[in-house]
C-alpha cells in the first residue's frame, strides 16, 4: 500500500477512485443518509476556502468541540489542508480546561456543535483575545452574536470561488510538518499538546491496516462513537477509512451505540475496556435469564469455544471432534447471539486505551468474540503493538507493528522508535527532551517482551490514572482540590482501570477541630473520623466545590474517611511529605474495594 503524502491527499485520492460510493452516513430522522466520497472531498474543500475568508491559514489552530459527525471530519481535514492545526476537545471538559487548551494552542477559530457549547465558547472568547471566530454547526435560530458564524455559511463562503489557493496549499503541505495536536493529561494536571506530523498520521494508519490485515469490501462499515478528540478514534474512524475506502456511520450518541450496532451491523468494532465491561454485564444478565435447558446449551458452547480459542492461540492442532463441536456451537449459539447484538458481521474485535481485565477477555472468548488487545499512546500516534488475527495471546498487548521497534530499558520502561513517534510536546521543550532521547520515545509504561515477541504491560512509571473508559487524569490536581476542603488533611484518588474515581481522605488535626466546632461535632480526632456525618458532609462539598471544576470522568464519586492521618513513621509519607501511593492502596485495599461494590456503583451512577 502506497503511503499518501498526507491524509488530505488520501481523501482526494479516495474521492477520485470511489467517486459516488458512500463514505459517511448521518442519521436524518429515522434513516441514515449517505455522503459520497466526492461530496466528502468537495465539502472539505469548500469549508477550507470558507475558513480562508475568516482569516484562517497556515500555522493557526482550529478547535473542535462536538460529538462525532460529518462536520467534525470536514473541519479537521479542512484545517489540515490549509496548513493549519486541528485540535479536538472533549465535550465533557470543564470550561477551565477548555480555556487552558485553546489558550495554549492559540486557537483562532473554534467549531462548536450546539447551543450549550456555543454559550461556553462565547464566555471563553472574552478571555482569549486570539479566538476571533466561532463556527456553530447546529446554531440557534435567529441572529448570532458578532464573530459567530453558522457552519453552512462557511461552506457557502467557499462555494463558487477560486479554488487555486486550496490546491496550492495542499501541494505545499510537507509530510514532516505539524498535522494535528492531541492534548493529553500530564503529571502537573495541565494537558500537554502532543505534536503529530502528517507523516505520523498517514504512516500509522497504513501500518495498522497492514497489521490487522484489513481488506476493504464494498460493504465494509465502521461505527464512530468514541470521542474524536482521542487519537484512537481518529485513527479508526477518520484516517484508516480514508486509506481504505471504508464507510463510516456516526452513532447517535455513546449511550445509543448498542442500539446503533443493531441497525448498522459493522464489520469492525473497537471498544475501550469500559465498553466491553458493560457488554459483559449485559451478556451475563441475559445468560442468567435463560431457561435451564438453554442455559446448559450455552454453558456447553462456551466451554467448547474457550478450549478451541485457547488451542488456536497456542498454535496447537485442533482435534476433529473439537472443531466439529465448535462449528455446531457457532451455528446453534454464537451466530444467533451476535446477530441479536448487531455483531454478526464483525471480522475483527479490538480494544485499547486502557488495561483490560483478563477475565473480560476470557469471557468474550468463551462466547466466540475474540478481542484483540492493542497497546499504544497518543505520543505514538495511537497504536504501537497489535494482537493480530493470526497471532493473538490473551493477556498481552501483541507484537510491534511493522516498522515499530520496542526496547525495554534497564528500569523496565518501554521505549519505542518508528514512524509513529510524535514530534514532542507543543511549546514544552523540557517535557519533549524528557520524552524523546536518541530517537527513542520514553513511554512511561513498564513492561516486558516474552520469548515470542509479545509485549506485556506491568505498570506505569508515572502514576497517571487511566479509567476503564480510557480517559487519563493526573490525580495530584484532584487531590489538591480535596485537600482544600474543611477538615481534610491528605487525600488519595483511586480509579485506575475502574469506571469512576474514588478517594481516601484523612482529617487534619487542626482543620478537623475547626470543622468540629463549626458543626457541633466531637473534637477528638479519632471520634471525629468515625462520626457517620463526616463522610456525607465532605461528599456534598466535593459535589458542590470540587467536581464542577473537573471533567466528568475526573469527578470523585465516593470517598472513605480514614481513622488517622498518613505519617512518615508508618511509611505512608516520604520525608518530604509526599504520599506513598502504592503503600496506602495496599493497606486499604479492602476499603477501596468496598467503594466499588455493585450497590455502590449503582448509587454512584
Amino acid at each position: 500500500m502506497d503511503l499518501p503524502k498526507t491524509v488530505v491527499h488520501a481523501l482526494h485520492e479516495r474521492a477520485a477512485q470511489q467517486e459516488h460510493r458512500p463514505a459517511l452516513w448521518t442519521r436524518r430522522g429515522r434513516a441514515y443518509v449517505p455522503t459520497s466520497w466526492k461530496e466528502y472531498a468537495e465539502r472539505v474543500k469548500r469549508f477550507a476556502l470558507g475558513l480562508r475568508t475568516l482569516g484562517f491559514g497556515e500555522g493557526q489552530a482550529l478547535g473542535i468541540i462536538s460529538f462525532n459527525r460529518e462536520e467534525w471530519h470536514v473541519a479537521d481535514l479542512a484545517a489540515m489542508a490549509l496548513g493549519g492545526v486541528p485540535v479536538g476537545l472533549y465535550t465533557t471538559s470543564a470550561v477551565d480546561q477548555l480555556e487552558y487548551i485553546l489558550g495554549h494552542c492559540e486557537a483562532t477559530v473554534l467549531v462548536v456543535e450546539h447551543d450549550k457549547h456555543l454559550r461556553a465558547a462565547l464566555a471563553l472568547r472574552a478571555r482569549l483575545p486570539k479566538l476571533r471566530h466561532i463556527i456553530a454547526v447546529d446554531a440557534p435560530i435567529g441572529p448570532l452574536q458578532e464573530g459567530v458564524v453558522r457552519y453552512e455559511e462557511v461552506l457557502e463562503r467557499g462555494t463558487d470561488v477560486d479554488e487555486k489557493p486550496y490546491w496550492d496549499s495542499i501541494n505545499a503541505l510537507k509530510p514532516e510538518a505539524l498535522g494535528t495536536l492531541i492534548y493529553t493529561s500530564g503529571t502537573t494536571g495541565h494537558p500537554k499538546g502532543v505534536m503529530l506530523s502528517h507523516h505520523n498520521l498517514s504512516w500509522t494508519a497504513r501500518q495498522l491496516i497492514l497489521a490487522v490485515d484489513f481488506v476493504a469490501k464494498d460493504d465494509s462499515v465502521i461505527l464512530s462513537y468514541l470521542p474524536l478528540s482521542h487519537i484512537a478514534e481518529q485513527v479508526i474512524s477518520l484516517h484508516c477509512p480514508l486509506m481504505l475506502g471504508i464507510q463510516v456511520y456516526f452513532a447517535d450518541s455513546v449511550e445509543a451505540m448498542p442500539a446503533n450496532l443493531k441497525d448498522i451491523r459493522p464489520t469492525f468494532f473497537f471498544g475501550v475496556p469500559r465498553v466491553w465491561e458493560k457488554f459483559k454485564v449485559k451478556a451475563e444478565e441475559g445468560l442468567r435469564a435463560q431457561p435451564p435447558l438453554k442455559r446448559r446449551l450455552v454453558e456447553w458452547a462456551r466451554g467448547v469455544a474457550s478450549e478451541f480459542h485457547a488451542r488456536a492461540q497456542r498454535h496447537e492442532r485442533i482435534p476433529v471432534l473439537l472443531e466439529t463441536q465448535y462449528n455446531l456451537a457457532r451455528r446453534l449459539v454464537f451466530e444467533p447471539l451476535k446477530a441479536r447484538i448487531g455483531m454478526a458481521r464483525v471480522e475483527f474485535f479490538a480494544t485499547a486505551a486502557a488495561p483490560i481485565g483478563r477475565e473480560v477477555l476470557e469471557f468474550f472468548a468463551s462466547i466466540d468474540i475474540l478481542i484483540h488487545e492493542v497497546w499504544g499512546m497518543t505520543e505514538v500516534s495511537g497504536p504501537g503493538t497489535v494482537n493480530t488475527r493470526d497471532a493473538t495471546h490473551l493477556g498481552t498487548v501483541g507484537r510491534p507493528m511493522i516498522g515499530v521497534e520496542i526496547r525495554i530499558a534497564e528500569d523496565g520502561e518501554i521505549l519505542v522508535k518508528g514512524g509513529n513517534v510524535c514530534q514532542g510536546y507543543f511549546k514544552n521543550p523540557a517535557a519533549t527532551q524528557e520524552l524523546l532521547e536518541d530517537g527513542w520515545l520514553h513511554t512511561g509504561d513498564v513492561g516486558q517482551l516474552d520469548g515470542e515477541g509479545y509485549l506485556h504491560i506491568t505498570g506505569r512509571k508515572k502514576e497517571i490514572i487511566v479509567t476503564s473508559g480510557g480517559k487519563k487524569t493526573a490525580p495530584g490536581n484532584i487531590e489538591e482540590l480535596l485537600k482544600g476542603l474543611p477538615g481534610v488533611g491528605n487525600a488519595l484518588v483511586v480509579g485506575d482501570r475502574r469506571n469512576y474515581l474514588v478517594a481516601l481522605v484523612t482529617l487534619d488535626a487542626e482543620k478537623g477541630r475547626t470543622l468540629a466546632r463549626q458543626q457541633g461535632w466531637p473534637e477528638d480526632p479519632a471520634a471525629l473520623a468515625k462520626d457517620a456525618r463526616v463522610g456525607p458532609f465532605l461528599q456534598q462539598l466535593i459535589d458542590r466545590e470540587v467536581n464542577p471544576k473537573l471533567s466528568r470522568f475526573e469527578t470523585v464519586k465516593r470517598i472513605a474517611v480514614l481513622e488517622r492521618d498518613f505519617t512518615v513513621d508508618d511509611g505512608e509519607l516520604t520525608p518530604t511529605m509526599k504520599v506513598r501511593r502504592k503503600i496506602v492502596e495496599q493497606k486499604h485495599a479492602a476499603l477501596i474495594e468496598s467503594l466499588y461494590d455493585e450497590a455502590a456503583a449503582a448509587r454512584a451512577g
